[in-house]
């Protein structure tokens, strides 16, 4: 039994988009962020039944709620203890060697919190002609970002070790308390200027990503291959900690999605009618942030989706994977690699509106075994629509 046609104008966005683009950006690569969305891009479309040609458009708004900075064990990210030699000698004229005393400062934390709304405009087209057995698709993806972050970095005075000698004269006991509390000071004013930079609300456009992609349906399988490059159209200043673009640098993404529906009668009475199941790899290649000299590793992202329609209505559930595979590099780069890990998993809704080529996919979706990466819970809603 065919699928009616009210159902086929959803594919192409789901050819173009669903299959290969990203819907948002996120969320280690620089800044615990990568390019790669840290939220599902299949939903209920995955069951569309067949690819045609012309015009679509897609809006998406998406809520992310980011509450925590996983470190490389998944832990929140701290503040960093530290040893300061002091430099008693040359500052204060003592008869002590540089060094010979430090400024001990113990770990501190950072309470870490944000709040983005992102609306991703989608358009693109499909050709009328096919090659190979497919169609050929293109499609543009511009955010319009807003971020509110609350961030708060403390750090408790550090102490002096050792110990000055109850032997040493007064006024030089007195200048090492002098110079310990200078470095005190110095250290807690690193932390308000680094707060300062963080604790900001702004908005702007992000970085765009365009994909060409190739598209073959054949009974019940779907094959989309193609690549999108990110450009670095965001707003961006290294100085500030949030911001709508990544950074001036380019990431390159091929990959590959398959659909294959278990059995396309949806009024069937057996358990996998109208069940499509889904699934997408793709590489992310960055080049060197030119304003940071700074350059994310690549990551691999794999994703798997299952769904199933009933009327007009459809519902499933996606899993991601985002795992950099190469360390960072460049200045600011840990020895450690740094390298971003994440997980997200979340359920998904969609409806075909009765007699309109037009629907919607609204998206839950929460992270989890996340390594040098920020980790949210997000909420999504897809418009969709085809001419």
């Amino acid at each position: 039994m065919k699928i009616p046609a009210s159902r086929h104008t959803l594919v192409k966005v789901t050819s173009c988009v669903a299959l290969l683009a990203t819907a948002t950006g996120a969320c280690a690569s620089e800044g615990y962020k990568s390019r790669q969305s840290p939220i599902g891009a299949f939903g209920g479309e995955i069951a569309a039944a067949a690819d045609n040609p012309g015009f679509f458009g897609t809006a998406i708004t998406t809520y992310v709620h980011i509450y925590k900075i996983a470190d490389d064990s998944g832990n929140d990210v701290g503040v960093a203890a530290r040893t300061v030699p002091l430099p008693t000698n040359s500052k204060a004229g003592l008869p002590i060697a540089d060094g010979t005393y430090k400024l001990n400062v113990a770990a501190g934390s950072i309470k870490f919190d944000q709040a983005q709304t992102q609306i991703n405009l989608i358009g693109g087209y499909m050709t009328e002609d096919t090659y190979a057995g497919g169609r050929l698709a293109f499609a543009a993806n511009v955010p319009l970002i807003s971020i509110n972050r609350t961030f708060f970095a403390s750090q408790p005075a550090g102490t002096v070790s050792p110990a000055p000698g109850a032997a040493l004269p007064p006024q030089v006991i007195g200048a090492i308390t002098t110079i310990a509390n200078t470095t005190n000071y110095t250290v807690q004013s690193a932390l308000i200027a680094r707060n300062t930079s963080e604790n900001l609300n702004v908005t702007g456009m992000g970085d765009t990503e365009l994909t060409a992609v190739w598209v073959r349906h054949t009974n019940r399988l779907k094959v989309a291959a193609g690549v999108s490059l990110f450009v670095p159209t965001g707003a961006y200043d290294k100085t500030r900690g949030p911001n709508p673009g990544f950074g001036n640098f380019y990431t390159l993404r091929p990959g590959v999605a398959l659909t294959y529906s278990l059995n396309p009668n949806h009024t069937d009475t057996n358990w996998d009618s109208g069940v499509t199941v889904a699934g997408r790899l793709s590489y992310g290649i960055n080049s060197s942030n030119l304003e940071t000299d700074y350059r994310s590793g690549d990551f691999v992202y794999t994703e798997a989706a299952l769904a199933k329609v009933t009327g007009n209505w459809a519902f499933g559930a996606n899993l991601l994977a985002i795992q950099q595979i190469t360390d960072d590099s460049g200045a600011g780069a840990s020895s450690g690699g740094n390298r971003y890990k994440n997980y997200g998993f979340g359920p998904f809704l969609s409806y075909k509106l009765p007699g309109k080529d037009a629907g919607f996919n609204l998206h839950f979706s929460r992270n989890f075994g996340s390594q040098n990466a920020l980790v949210s819970e997000s909420l999504q809603l897809r418009i969709i629509k085809a001419w």
